[in-house]
């Protein structure tokens, strides 16, 4: 771990080793570990610890003759920003794209539509593009379908009270009654899907994301109609559920 002496700010990259390692580490550290692992001279080595220690970076553990990360550690993560919901979300979506070979994306709800937020595009010749920042109307898409299914009944009956379902293609759902009909199907099998309904030639299956009870956004997978066979919609559904659980667990 030792780096080049020709470093600008030796004794920074060196106090930042050592915060490293012993976060890194599965036990608290002793001076001849780090003395040992790190490659610091001893003399500069005793100066970091001490300086650490007393700006609240370090603490000793007396027990075990060792350091573990300070307090102020802490507090300086806490006044970190946090990272933006679709960046977080992205890694996700690129394993879930990778894993399926085809697109995905992360929306979110903006008044009567939904918003990409993420996505990953995939490799096929044949796919589905999604534009970050592009909007659908919520009952056009699979992951429009799973906002409307969070809303409460009264919610929902304001919505279909001022929503004039306007086609986006010939197969956009036109009647109310069959649209919450499908949102009952939704909360039911928590799955909702748009056939062509948006864009066609494609279908497009979603699921929510739930964040201790909280919605925080709608995960889908778009495919190519000629792709999406029964066995594979099958296979679509598991992987949304399990990348949705794993993006709630990211969240906490």
């Amino acid at each position: 771990m030792k780096r080049n002496d020709t470093s600008a700010v030796k004794s920074l990259d060196r106090g930042l080793d050592i915060l490293e390692y012993i976060a890194g580490a599965r036990h608290s550290p002793s001076f001849s570990q780090l003395l040992k692992d790190l490659e610091i001279p001893r003399s500069s080595l005793f100066h970091l610890l001490s300086n650490l220690q007393v700006r609240g970076f370090l603490a000793r553990e007396p027990a075990a003759e060792g350091y573990r990360l300070g307090p102020n550690l802490a507090r300086l993560a806490k006044a970190a920003p946090r990272p933006s919901l679709g960046m977080t979300v992205s890694p996700f979506l690129q394993q879930l794209s990778a894993q399926l070979n085809e697109t995905c994306g992360f929306y979110v709800r903006v008044e009567d539509s939904v918003e990409v937020i993420a996505s990953a595009i995939s490799t096929q010749a044949l796919s589905y593009t999604m534009k970050v920042g592009a909007r659908a109307p919520l009952y056009a898409v699979s992951t429009g379908k799973i906002v409307l299914a969070q809303f409460e009944s009264d919610a929902l009956k304001r919505y279909l009270a001022r929503v004039e379902l306007s086609p986006v293609t010939e197969r956009t759902i036109r009647s109310k009654s069959r649209l919450l009909q499908e949102i009952r199907g939704v909360r039911a099998s928590r799955f909702a899907y748009s056939h062509e309904e948006f864009t066609c030639g494609i279908t497009a299956v979603a699921t929510a994301v739930q964040h201790r009870g909280s919605f925080i956004g709608a995960l889908n997978v778009a495919v190519p109609t000629a792709r999406f066979t029964t066995d594979r919609a099958a296979t679509f559904r598991d992987a949304l559920r399990m990348t949705s659980q794993a993006i709630a667990k990211a969240l906490e």
